[in-house]
């Protein structure tokens, strides 16, 4: 779009930061309010390689695998609460990746951290 682009005709970096942002808190919450566990969830941090102009569209596939899931379960049941790193590739039309996205998401249980005396 005419607004995410810079005068080289790329993207600006922080569009593309902004794109990686809210996606893997938001399905973690929705994976576990899926189960009925209603958690705290936040994005704690993120960091960004820019490794080639943007000058196509941009596809980002996030991912959390079931073993993630089953972790964060476990830890959720003992602690309280979460944290993992997940990755995102932004890649252009042509297949090449331009960013890739590091984000620590946290998740909390406050029933959980309730009994566990916290």
């Amino acid at each position: 779009a005419l607004f995410n682009m810079n005068f080289h005709k790329t993207i600006f970096g922080g569009s593309i930061f902004s794109a990686c942002d809210p996606y893997f808190p938001t399905m973690y919450y929705h994976i576990f309010a899926n189960k009925g566990r209603k958690l705290i969830i936040w994005l704690k941090s993120a960091e960004i390689q820019y490794l080639k102009p943007a000058d196509t569209t941009l596809s980002l596939h996030f991912k959390i695998t079931e073993k993630d899931i089953h972790l964060a379960e476990n830890t959720l049941n003992n602690d309280g609460n979460f944290e993992i790193w997940h990755t995102v590739e932004a890649i252009n039309k042509k297949g090449v990746i331009c960013a890739k996205a590091r984000m620590l998401v946290y998740l909390r249980d406050d029933e959980k951290k309730n009994k566990l005396g916290f």
